[in-house]
């Protein structure tokens, strides 16, 4: 076996050795999750250097299968396989997740629930390692519902506070409608081609009818928008910020919303064939990425900001995937993983040190916290897309993307998205580090080490990354180059310009507080996230309830109604029947129990007197005849012969009576 399949076996290890001991143990072996997702890390980092320059993707180094069960006959594999994007993704998944470990040592260390975090942490990084190099479709789905479940504990890690308990709540039954479309599209699979294998079905995807094909795109397009949280299943992700704020980190920037956006990617090859599927992923994902971006420019919460933030730049890397291509999204989610971990890193670190998460009581920090504010500024600055951090150079390729590809209404909407993500970024930057702080005092001051170093190492991505870009996305056989000059002109003249503007609604203080004055009905649409949550309140929740009430009506009075009245129908029958039995069939079987009772009577008085007297009455004769009898057995032979001769004399008078008696009749 190829000893890089262990990468996601070391976590997995660690969730099971954590999982089933008690609380105070946990607790005491925290230390486990970074040194073995260190070692995940260490391994994929190992087998970037020993793969590279790697070859295109899905063409593996090495794979390994094994046949789960049979069904008519047909084998149901499960594979794993190692190419130069699952190479990628586990260096990036891993290295992240350390990251968020070592950090989570600090920022959990007083939770009387730590034990339970990290075993959480390292079952989901452990579900996110094992997607990224299955060759199956199946398995694939089997750790995307993981990964939900793990989400759902960890959104709602808090669960005695009602906010972390409902956010939990909902992002499990949005990402759980959305995953349906999931099992719809490997139901399709399965009839069309007999297989959950990727090569499989790649290869057998071109006979595919069209209306299959349609049904696969939009099926796994919808599981997509699910777990990357694309309009309309987006509602999830900005509540979910209820968690812990590491784990956050990971759900936001390197797994969970990731591993829709990889998915389709893999299924790029199927999805392309589908022209309707390729313009829907366009047109969602672009609408995602202006929503997004819009309402983070409203936010007061700095991880509200950043969640929302984290909308924009999926929906940016949705539409990428729309226009067929494939190299600008894998680009630019590797390079958003990095700089958003940072950036929820080191919010955390801000949270915890001025204890809010309200951007305008934090300012003044620049002097409090000049290293924390410089690991800041970097992955802010990549967000922006501000040369040469990464953020600019992958930007750049999505939006090169568009234009190549004839798409330049999108290019423009592009163009604006990127404007409005440099405004809310600068903004916020100003007002954290130099605006004028609420609070009446601030204890605001620089990071642990367990704090800085996990920071430092993800903004020492982020700021590398975008330089060598040719070389490690080269790996993946795609042909990178730099920006043009046309392009780079423009995107910095979009980023300037939305970074003069942020600057000036800092500068003059055109907050939400000035919006309560002068525009409050765009302060309400913004708070209500332009009112999408009230969209599913009024056409999903709300006729929900309303359908269930109606429901329970037809229940308690027709359907309930129905079964009382034959429960009533039944008793009265019954109390007939009852009446029936009593007085008609008790009466009948009465009146012959007493008619055969006299009967037994008169019977037992004829058997009693008549039957029985006539034989004891012949029993008597005989008894006496008997007597009589025994007194003739006398043993005395002279009495015998009295006997004889006096018979002999009664029969000759007889004898002689009979003679004289005829012949007198002859005379």
């Amino acid at each position: 076996m190829n000893w890089f399949f262990l990468i996601p076996v070391f976590p997995a290890l660690g969730f099971i050795a954590l999982v089933f001991l008690s609380r105070a143990w946990r607790n005491r072996l925290i230390y486990i999750g970074p040194v073995l997702v260190g070692l995940s890390a260490l391994l994929a980092i190992i087998g970037f250097i020993r793969y590279f320059p790697g070859r295109v993707i899905g063409q593996p180094f090495a794979s390994l299968s094994w046949t789960l069960a049979r069904l008519g006959g047909v084998r149901l594999t499960l594979s794993l396989g190692l190419d130069s994007l699952a190479i990628l993704m586990l260096a990036m998944v891993s290295i992240v997740g350390f990251c968020v470990q070592l950090y989570s040592l600090f920022y959990m260390k007083d939770d009387e629930r730590r034990g339970w975090y990290f075993c959480v942490l390292l079952l989901f990084t452990a579900a996110m390692l094992a997607l990224v190099t299955s060759g199956n479709l199946l398995l694939i789905f089997a750790m995307w519902e993981v990964m939900g479940v793990c989400s759902y504990l960890l959104i709602g890690f808090w669960y005695k506070d009602e906010a972390p308990r409902r956010a939990s709540i909902k992002a499990f039954l949005v990402t759980r409608a959305g995953d349906l479309g999931f099992f719809v599209a490997l139901a399709a699979i399965w009839s069309a081609c007999g297989s959950f294998q990727l090569d499989a079905i790649i290869k057998a995807a071109p006979q595919f009818s069209a209306a299959t094909l349609l049904v696969v795109g939009i099926g796994l397009l919808w599981a997509a928008a699910g777990k990357s949280a694309q309009l309309p299943l987006s509602v999830w992700l900005p509540d979910a910020m209820a968690g812990p704020t590491p784990s956050s980190a990971i759900i936001h920037a390197a797994t969970m919303v990731a591993a829709g956006i990889f998915m389709i990617a893999r299924m790029m090859p199927v999805i392309s064939l589908s022209h309707v599927a390729l313009s829907l992923a366009l047109w969602v994902g672009i609408i995602t990425a202006l929503f997004g971006a819009f309402l983070a420019c409203f936010q007061t919460d700095i991880k509200r900001m950043l969640a929302f933030s984290t909308i924009s730049q999926l929906g940016l890397m949705f539409a990428a995937l729309g226009t067929g291509a494939i190299d600008g999204s894998l680009f630019h989610l590797i390079t958003h993983a990095f700089f958003k971990s940072l950036l929820f890193l080191a919010a955390g670190t801000i949270i915890h040190v001025t204890g809010t998460q309200d951007m305008r009581k934090m300012g003044g920090l620049a002097k409090r916290m000049p290293i924390m504010m410089t690991i800041f500024s970097i992955g802010a600055f990549a967000l922006a897309g501000i040369m040469p951090l990464s953020g600019f150079f992958s930007k750049d390729l999505i939006m090169e993307e568009f234009l190549t590809h004839g798409h330049p209404v999108v290019f423009a909407l592009a163009l604006v998205m990127a404007t409005l993500t440099a405004l809310y970024v600068v903004k916020a930057w100003f007002t954290v580090f130099f605006g004028a702080s609420r609070q009446e005092k601030s204890h605001a001051h620089e990071g642990t080490l367990l704090e800085i170093v996990p920071t430092a190492i993800l903004a020492a991505f982020t700021l590398l990354l975008g330089v060598f870009n040719q070389g490690w996305l080269g790996c993946l056989g795609f042909k990178v180059e730099m920006p043009t000059l046309q392009m780079a002109s423009i995107s910095t003249g979009v980023m300037l310009i939305g970074a003069l503007a942020g600057f000036l609604l800092y500068r003059f203080r055109i907050d939400n507080d000035w919006l309560a004055k002068h525009a409050p009905w765009l302060l309400r649409a913004t708070e209500a996230r332009l009112y999408t949550d009230a969209v599913y309140e009024y056409l999903i929740i709300k006729p929900y309830f309303w359908v269930s009430a109606l429901l329970w009506r037809v229940d308690a009075r027709v359907i309930d109604g129905a079964v009382n009245g034959m429960v009533a129908l039944y008793g009265g029958l019954t109390k007939l029947a009852e009446v029936t039995d009593s007085r008609l069939i008790d009466g009948a079987v009465n009146g012959i129990g007493a008619g055969y009772k006299r009967l037994t009577a008169v019977a037992w008085i004829v058997d009693a007197r008549l039957i029985d007297g006539a034989v004891n009455g012949v029993g008597a004769g005989l008894k006496q005849a008997g007597g009589l009898a025994k007194k003739a057995q006398v043993g005395r032979i002279h009495a015998y012969q009295r006997a004889v001769v006096g018979a002999v004399i009664v029969l000759l008078i007889i004898v002689l009576f009979v003679v004289f008696v005829v012949l007198k009749g002859v005379a």
